[in-house]
């Protein structure tokens, strides 16, 4: 899932993005919207239904910021 964080007045242009992969580990790339090398954090997890909870607590933390799911 993407999330997107636009505000004009704060110069503020930002983008979230996380990903769960092989089902324990999950993806967060992080960053100002265009740039080339985003930031990469990856967590590891002992269940799949852990790392779900821990995206989904991220999202809301996102969202409750200001970020929209990007189209």
């Amino acid at each position: 899932m993407r999330l997107e964080y636009k505000n004009l007045t704060e110069n503020a242009f930002k983008f979230w993005e996380i990903k769960i992969e092989t089902k324990k580990k999950v993806i967060t790339k992080y960053g100002r919207i265009g740039i080339q090398n985003p930031a990469k954090t990856v967590n590891s997890f002992t269940s799949v239904e852990a790392a779900r909870k821990y995206a989904e607590k991220k999202i809301r933390e996102k969202m409750n910021k200001g970020y929209l799911e990007a189209k």
